[in-house]
């Protein structure tokens, strides 16, 4: 059976349309709570408009969406130059253990209207009531995002979309950044970027994530952390049975990206 390859193509850039430009030898692929930010940046360093999309808006994805990439038939062009062959395209990607405690975060630290509906949805599908004041502890989110893909937050969905391989040749691993993007600048040819400047952005917690102990059956809100300034590990928030819920829920990123998954027996 022929696959419908627009068809596809629709689905895999639903929400996360790659990145292209005509002289730029590249296209990039990438997913929420996976570097995204950083590789946005790095792009439109390389294509000359990180000023201009700065100046637009400090968070760089506004410039994306509603300027770079709104442009009249642009997912439609990206696809035909994708299906072309006639560029390289690449991948970024995450461990799946660090970015699913990553999509965690997003819950605990934000306040915005956008992530209070989100609170809203997980309340009522644990607690039957969107208002309860009550946490969440982070296997009961990752419970959340297993039973629930549908209807939660595309920012929670798996690294791998059904079909991607049929426009994606390479990956570039965020746990080894840099190195690989300093690599693609001189296979390529491009612009030497300082990719410190580009990875200091307000919401990177890296730094912050020093406390330790057990985490993964604690409740907590987007209050649990505020005057506090710290937030557990990565490494804390894991027991046996948060281990096999993320080997579960993120199975095709592991074989797909060549991630160890670890033993949650």
């Amino acid at each position: 059976m022929s696959v419908d390859l627009k068809k596809v193509w629709d689905h895999v850039v639903k929400y996360r349309v790659p990145h292209e430009q005509e002289d730029f030898p590249l296209i990039l692929f990438w997913s929420q709570k996976s570097g995204c930010t950083t590789l946005a940046k790095w792009f439109y360093d390389q294509i000359g408009l990180l000023d201009e999309a700065l100046a637009y808006n400090e968070w760089i994805h506004f410039y994306d969406q509603e300027v770079y990439k709104n442009k009249a038939n642009y997912r439609d062009k990206l696809f035909e130059i994708a299906v072309s062959g006639e560029k390289d395209a690449f991948k970024l990607v995450r461990n799946p253990y660090t970015r699913a405690v990553s999509q965690f975060m997003i819950l605990l630290t934000s306040k915005s209207l956008y992530w209070n509906q989100e609170w809203e949805k997980i309340r009522s599908v644990l607690y039957g009531d969107k208002d309860r004041e009550k946490g969440i502890t982070f296997k009961q989110f990752l419970g959340y995002i297993r039973d629930h893909q549908e209807m939660a937050d595309n920012h929670f969905h798996p690294q791998y979309t059904e079909g991607e391989e049929n426009f994606v040749q390479h990956y570039i691993h965020l746990e080894n950044f840099t190195t690989e993007i300093k690599q693609l600048e001189s296979t390529y040819q491009l612009k030497t970027s300082n990719i410190k400047k580009l990875a200091n952005s307000s919401h990177h917690m890296k730094k912050s994530m020093v406390l330790k102990g057990d985490w993964a059956d604690r409740e907590l809100t987007n209050e649990s952390f505020i005057g506090i300034g710290r937030f557990p590990t990565y490494e804390s928030f894991y027991d046996k049975e948060a281990i096999r819920l993320v080997n579960d829920i993120f199975q095709k990123d592991f074989e797909i990206y060549g991630y160890e998954r670890r033993s949650g027996s």
